[in-house]
């Protein structure tokens, strides 16, 4: 049995994970283990970190003193936490199963402190009783250790979905299509009978197109995995860059991929070449590919935010890519994607193709400082942007995008003091076709079509979904809803009185 930690560290509160293990075939995997627990901020102790200790008393202050203890479950294991084992063989395991026996006698009820290992599928049945009620972790490789992280920190494998409600009462909601959307026959229903006017709400029976700001995402069926080799103190983004850089590349090097648990995720995209030079200098070893739908089809939750970091990673480099002259970046201050000002440019201009036709779009300009007597002060800089969250529907995966005004200080990704305030004015007027037109013009940038010559399609998105939908609510019902001061603005933007 293994488990991180002992006693906390004053100035940590990183949790304390303490490992036993009951035989030398496990040492490597326990050590593997251990490892990564800590990279990942848990405060993990194992025996091969101490070269001399008072064994059984470290164990029990072990035990003691770790907020979890793993239990590395063995038919060896259990054998001696039986005490079936052979006299004077696996005394360190007896002696651990006795601590723990003792710990679960003092304190019954639901158990969260000591959590059942199992390395092979076939060792479930090697889990000792007492711990056969508690949620076990299967940790077949590395790709697991994931799991095991969502165990520690108790996050659930599934997301509880939200119950859904009417959005009317069963009473308005029977009766509001009249007999023009429903032929009746026989006996009235009773919006029939009570005389109901659907009109008087401002719905009308011709048709209305809907355009939504979701874009249904397509990724390949497979995704690659590879093992991850480095030596103690390597960061692989700066090894990437380096035989990238060695392999006579231009620009930056692919961002599109995911490392967890030292095991590298990503999609097959034009990249190629680079990866197939880091699996030649060994420094990714391939494993067998991954089916897509294994995370992004699946249930668990754990499973489901892997999937939707891949395609954070994927969306990055999608927006990496030099557009029509003008750049893309990510703010991390902002939590948005915003084309970047280049030097000595004030205004920054793309033609791109919005709602209907073809027309120039500023992506950036510089706001001058009305406070200043030099003309070429700049206050901020005002930029066109984009917030976007991943969202899974009816079994389709879906990018939704906001349109958002940046504000920045350098032109570049650092937000200006003025950031809040001067976004949350810039929406005030965005309604109707303006924000139609924003979602059309990332539209215009971010989605490409696809590419039949390809026998793997990569990560791309398609353009945003449109419906048909009847009955319609007409536009000056909208402006007869709409607060006093907006009425003005609505009336202009749809080109009808007030």
């Amino acid at each position: 049995m293994h488990s991180p930690g002992s006693k906390r560290d004053e100035q940590s509160n990183a949790p304390t994970v303490f490992i036993p293990h009951d035989a030398p075939a496990h040492s490597r995997r326990v050590l593997d283990l251990s490892n990564w627990l800590r990279s990942e901020g848990f405060d993990c102790d194992i025996d091969q970190y101490h070269a001399n200790e008072d064994w059984p008393a470290w164990m029990q202050r072990k035990i003691d003193c770790s907020d979890f203890v793993l239990v590395i479950c063995t038919p060896t294991y259990l054998r001696r936490w039986r005490n079936d084992e052979k006299p004077g063989v696996g005394l360190g395991a007896q002696w651990e199963s006795l601590l723990t026996r003792q710990h679960l006698y003092l304190a019954p009820g639901l158990n969260a402190k000591f959590i059942p290992i199992v390395f092979e599928d076939e060792h479930v049945s090697s889990i000792p009783t007492p711990l056969t009620n508690v949620t076990r972790v299967i940790l077949r490789d590395e790709t697991e250790f994931g799991h095991l992280k969502n165990r520690l920190l108790n996050i659930a494998p599934a997301e509880k979905p939200p119950l859904r409600t009417s959005l009317a009462p069963f009473s308005v909601a029977d009766g509001f299509f009249s007999d023009r959307f429903r032929p009746s026959k026989g006996r009235p229903n009773r919006a029939q009978s009570a005389g109901f006017d659907h009109e008087s709400l401002g719905l009308s029976i011709s048709k209305e197109t809907v355009f939504s700001n979701i874009f249904p995402v397509i990724y390949p069926p497979q995704i690659e995995v590879a093992k991850v080799t480095l030596r103690r103190g390597t960061q692989f983004d700066q090894l990437l860059q380096r035989v990238w850089t060695e392999e006579h590349n231009i620009g930056p090097p692919p961002i599109d991929y995911l490392i967890d648990a030292r095991v590298l995720y990503r999609f097959r995209s034009d990249n190629e070449r680079i990866w197939d030079a880091m699996k030649k200098r060994k420094i990714l070893r391939p494993l067998p590919p991954k089916q897509s739908s294994d995370w992004a089809q699946s249930g668990r939750m754990a499973d489901k935010n892997q999937f939707i970091k891949l395609l954070n990673r994927s969306l990055g480099q999608l927006c990496a890519i030099p557009c029509m002259t003008q750049q893309l970046k990510w703010s991390r201050e902002m939590r948005c994607h915003l084309f970047v000002a280049k030097p000595a440019t004030r205004v920054g201009k793309i033609r791109v193709k919005a709602i209907t036709k073809e027309s120039t779009r500023e992506v950036y300009k510089a706001i001058p400082d009305k406070r200043s007597d030099d003309p070429n002060s700049i206050q901020h800089w005002q930029h066109q942007a984009f917030r976007h969250y991943f969202v899974r529907f009816g079994g389709r995966w879906f990018l939704n995008v906001v349109p958002f005004w940046a504000f920045t200080s350098d032109g570049q990704t650092y937000p200006s003091r003025w950031q809040k305030s001067s976004s949350a004015n810039m929406r005030k007027p965005e309604k109707n076709r303006a924000v139609l037109g924003h979602v059309m013009f990332w539209a215009s940038i971010l989605c490409r079509d696809a590419d039949l010559l390809r026998t793997n399609e990569p990560f791309r998105l398609e353009r945003p979904i449109q419906l048909q939908v009847s009955p319609s609510v007409d536009d000056q019902t909208w402006i007869g809803i709409a607060r006093e001061a907006e009425k003005q603005e609505l009336s202009a933007d749809l080109e009808l009185p007030l």
